[in-house]
């Protein structure tokens, strides 16, 4: 009987503390966040999870504006967190920590936990990420100016001769480790304010040391042309300013787009005249393709490797058909390739005879007495028409050149090989075609005499230049 009693009162005092255990847990939401949980400085308590969720966005929020800054030896630069792409790694998986921090296990590990709770703070850990792109972009454009870098060799044309300057070792900011080192930082030690790590550095040394250049010696290939005057002058100016000194080591390519444009004000280019759809235009630059013409040319004598090549829309007069190297924006360029073993660096100047200039230097290693030299041949000719256009708001039967006649052909470049005088093959180079663009006369028809016009216009419209010379003069 009295075991039966304690038995009842052992059930009774659990089943009591249940109920009281039951009710103090269950006060807490299973969809609201326990009392003093915290994610870092933000406080989730009793939020629910998308009220969580904006928490900890708006908290990141003002982290992105917050500045950081990099050592780099006595100097530094800034930036800020936002520009590094700061982010969550998972900011569900915090959220989710938070959500369930007190509310699992059994009753007692939940109510002893939430007892904890009610005086005693549980921080969970944030842990942040940079974009990794974005911070490459930072640190390489605002840091590494900063750093004592490595300077190659580099080699200078002047009268006497070739010099050439020594190379330097330096050293570079290692961006993938200084980046590790912000993230650890914002991971282990960051006080949500602005902070400063020292970048990791590593020695760099060049890419080009002046041993490499010294076997550049002798001219390989050269060619000239006119320069001309006004604002085409200064186009080619500026072109031959930015190919002047180039160094190309074995295997590497030149685009001369690259190197040369965009053509605009801000590189150095004014208005000047060029084809474009078989019309002469102003455009920016306008000429600039005298400049890959003359290289092009001063290319093919020291036989470096043609890449990619194309011939003007119409011909030009500096150079015979097929010798000419256009230069489009977005669909035409002159790329070259040093196929030798060996530098080979480029003097481009308009020297005292205006006379555009490029000489490509390097090591000879052809066979002594070999020469070489290119025929433009003629394969086709197509000479140019006349069409006339209606211009009613000129006078009656004037007439006005408004685009000028420009013959087509075909062509091809002969390459021609001697060897101590005597030809010993020949082969060629490319095949061009030039088309022909027709002379345009306007012919005004503007006139009170309504019969005159229609005649003149009937006449214009079936191109018979006999007929419109009949009309014009009848109505006159």
């Amino acid at each position: 009987m009295t075991a039966g009693l304690v038995f009842v009162c052992i059930v009774l005092i659990l089943s009591i503390s249940y109920f009281v255990l039951h009710r103090y847990v269950s006060k807490y939401p299973k969809d609201e966040i326990c009392k003093n949980i915290y994610a870092g400085n933000v406080d989730l308590s009793g939020m629910k999870r998308k009220e969580a969720e904006e928490a900890l966005k708006s908290q990141l929020d003002k982290d992105r504006e917050l500045a950081f800054s990099v050592k780099v030896g006595a100097q530094s630069a800034e930036g800020t967190l936002g520009e590094l792409g700061l982010a969550y790694k998972d900011i569900d998986k915090i959220v989710d920590k938070a959500m369930s921090s007190g509310k699992k296990g059994s009753l007692w590990e939940r109510f002893w936990r939430l007892q904890h709770l009610e005086k005693n703070k549980f921080m969970i850990e944030e842990e942040y990420v940079l974009e990794r792109e974005a911070a490459e972009s930072i640190l390489t454009e605002r840091m590494l100016p900063l750093a004592g870098r490595a300077e190659d060799a580099a080699i200078f044309w002047e009268a006497s001769g070739i010099t050439i300057k020594p190379e330097k070792t330096g050293e570079t900011i290692d961006i993938e480790a200084s980046i590790n080192k912000i993230e650890n930082y914002l991971n282990e030690n960051w006080d949500h304010k602005i902070f400063s790590v020292k970048a990791d550095m590593e020695k760099e040394e060049p890419s080009v040391k002046a041993e490499d250049l010294e076997s550049i010696q002798d001219e390989l290939g050269s060619f000239s042309t006119d320069a001309g005057e006004g604002e085409r002058w200064q186009n080619l100016a500026a072109g031959v300013e930015k190919l002047d000194g180039t160094l190309l080591m074995p295997g590497e390519e030149l685009s001369v787009y690259e190197a040369t444009g965009p053509y605009d004000e801000e590189n150095g280019y004014v208005p000047g005249a060029s084809y474009e759809n078989g019309r002469v235009v102003e455009s920016y630059g306008g000429g600039v393709c005298q400049v890959s013409t003359t290289l092009y040319n001063a290319v093919l004598y020291a036989e470096l490797e043609i890449v990619e090549r194309y011939p003007h829309s119409m011909l030009v007069s500096y150079v015979a058909p097929s010798r000419d190297a256009a230069i489009a924006e977005g669909f035409k360029d002159f790329v070259f390739k040093n196929n030798y073993d060996t530098p080979i660096y480029i003097h481009a100047e308009i020297d005292g005879a205006n006379q555009l200039c490029f000489a490509i230097y390097g090591k000879e290693t052809r066979e002594e007495g070999r020469t070489i030299e290119y025929e433009s041949e003629t394969v086709l000719t197509v000479e140019p028409g006349v069409i006339y256009k209606v211009d009613s708001e000129a006078d009656f039967g004037s007439m006005q050149t408004t685009e000028s006649a420009h013959t087509g052909k075909e062509a091809r470049l002969w390459k021609i090989v001697y060897q101590d005088g005597e030809e010993v093959s020949r082969e060629i180079i490319n095949n061009s075609t030039y088309n022909k663009t027709d002379r345009v006369i306007s012919v005004g028809t503007k006139s009170e005499n309504p019969e005159a016009v229609s005649r003149l216009q009937e006449a214009i419209a079936a191109q018979d230049e006999g007929k419109i010379y009949d009309a014009a003069a009848q109505g006159q």
